[in-house]
C-alpha cells in the first residue's frame, strides 16, 4: 500500500492545481449556464451530456498528463496527426452531414468531429517539427516547408466539408507557435501579401454564398434582419439586455423565448451575459484571463523547446477560441461557429480542451522532474 501511494504521489508531482482550478471553475460556469439555456429542470439531456463530457474529458486529461510523459507524447504525435489526417479524410468521403456542413464521423455508437480533434494534433506536430531544426538561428519560407506542409493538410482536409471557423483557427493556432521563433521578415511580408491576395482569390471563387452572407451582415445585419443577419442581431439583443446585473438565473427573455439561436453552443456566452449581466462577464473574462496567464507561465518556465511549443499551442487554442466566440456574440467578428471553450455544449470540443489541458500537465511534470 505505502508503494502505491508512493507511486500516486510520483505520477502527481508537479501537477499544476491552481491551473485546474481555474479549468473547473469555467466548466462550472458553462454547466450552470447550460442547465439554464437549455431548460435542464424539463429536459435534462444536453445537460446531462455535457456532464458526461466533461467526465470523458478529466480521463482524456489524466491519459495525457498523468499516464503519459512528453517523451511519449512526442513519440506519439506523428501517429495522432496521422489518424486525425485520416478520420478527416473520411469525414470528406462519407461524412455525416449537418447544417450543410459534412463534420461528422460515426465511430459505432459515438459521433466524433475530427475537425476539433486537428486543433489538439496541430499542437503536437509543430512542435515536434521543431524539434529536428536545431541550430537554426533565423527561419525562412524554405527552412519551414515542413510546417507548412503539416499545417496545410489538415487545414485544407477541414476547408472542404466547408468549415472555415474551424479550419482558420488550425491555422492561427499553428502561426501563434511559429510566432515564437524567429522568422525573416522578408518571409513574414510575403506571407502577409500572400494572405491578402488568397483572401481576394477566396472571396471570388472559394468561399459558399451563406459563408459570404455571414461576412456582409457582419458588416450590417440588418440588412437581413430575419435571414442571415437574425443570429447577431438577436445576440446583441441578449447581451445588452442583461445591464449590470443581468436578469437572473432561467430569467433571460431571448434564450428562454428560443429568441437567441443556437443559444448552447457558440452564443452560450450571450446567454451568460443577458443572465448575469455585465458583473457576470467581468468574472468569466477573469477567469479566462487568469487561464492565459497561467498557460504563458507554463510556458516561460517550460524546459525546452518542445514543451515551451506545446505550451505556447494549447495558449493560443485557449485565446483564439475565446476572442472570436466573444467577438462573434458581440457582432465584432461574423458568425462562424466557434465555441468557448470549457462553456459551450460541444462533445468533441470538450474532449479536445481536456486534452489540452493534459499536455499543459505533462509539461510541468517534465519540468518538475528536471529541476530534482
Amino acid at each position: 500500500m505505502v508503494l502505491f501511494w508512493q507511486l500516486i504521489k510520483e505520477r502527481f508531482r508537479g501537477t499544476p492545481w491552481s491551473l485546474l482550478v481555474t479549468v473547473y471553475l469555467l466548466v462550472g460556469v458553462g454547466l450552470f449556464n447550460m442547465y439554464s439555456a437549455t431548460g435542464a429542470d424539463v429536459s435534462p439531456f444536453r445537460f446531462n451530456d455535457q456532464l458526461k463530457w466533461a467526465l470523458v474529458g478529466t480521463l482524456a486529461m489524466a491519459f495525457w498528463g498523468v499516464l503519459m510523459d512528453l517523451r511519449s507524447i512526442e513519440r506519439l504525435s506523428f501517429l495522432s496527426y496521422f489518424i486525425v489526417c485520416a478520420m478527416l479524410f473520411a469525414v470528406d468521403v462519407s461524412g455525416q452531414i449537418a447544417k450543410g456542413s459534412q463534420r461528422w464521423l460515426s465511430l459505432g455508437p459515438i459521433r466524433v468531429q475530427p475537425s476539433e480533434l486537428a486543433k489538439f494534433v496541430i499542437i503536437l506536430i509543430v512542435a515536434r517539427s521543431f524539434m529536428f531544426m536545431k541550430g537554426v538561428h533565423e527561419f525562412t519560407l524554405l527552412t519551414l516547408w515542413r510546417q507548412m506542409i503539416v499545417v496545410g493538410i489538415p487545414f485544407l482536409l477541414v476547408l472542404v466539408q466547408p468549415d472555415l471557423g474551424t479550419s482558420g483557427l488550425v491555422l492561427l493556432i499553428a502561426c501563434f507557435q511559429i510566432a515564437f521563433v524567429r522568422v525573416n521578415w522578408t518571409s513574414i511580408a510575403i506571407v502577409v501579401f500572400t494572405g491578402l491576395s488568397a483572401s481576394i482569390i477566396a472571396w471570388n471563387f472559394v468561399l459558399y454564398d451563406y459563408q459570404k452572407l455571414r461576412v456582409l451582415n457582419f458588416i450590417n445585419p440588418m440588412r437581413d434582419p430575419k435571414g442571415a443577419g437574425y443570429h447577431s442581431i438577436q445576440s446583441m439583443i441578449a447581451v445588452g439586455s442583461g445591464g449590470v446585473w443581468g436578469r437572473g438565473f432561467q430569467q433571460g427573455t431571448q434564450s428562454q423565448l428560443s429568441f437567441l439561436p443556437e443559444r448552447h453552443t457558440d452564443f452560450a456566452f450571450s446567454v451568460w451575459a443577458e443572465e448575469q449581466g455585465f458583473v457576470g462577464c467581468v468574472v468569466v473574462f477573469g477567469l479566462y484571463l487568469l487561464l492565459l496567464l497561467q498557460i504563458f507561465q507554463i510556458a516561460e518556465k517550460a524546459r525546452d523547446t518542445f514543451s515551451a511549443l506545446i505550451s505556447l499551442g494549447v495558449a493560443g487554442f485557449f485565446l483564439f477560441h475565446f476572442l472570436i466566440n466573444v467577438t462573434m456574440v458581440l457582432g465584432w467578428f461574423p458568425v462562424v461557429g466557434v465555441p468557448l471553450s470549457l462553456v459551450s455544449y460541444g462533445g468533441s470540443h470538450m474532449l479536445t480542451v481536456m486534452s489540452c489541458i493534459g499536455l499543459l500537465i505533462a509539461v510541468e511534470r517534465r519540468r518538475a522532474s528536471s529541476s530534482t
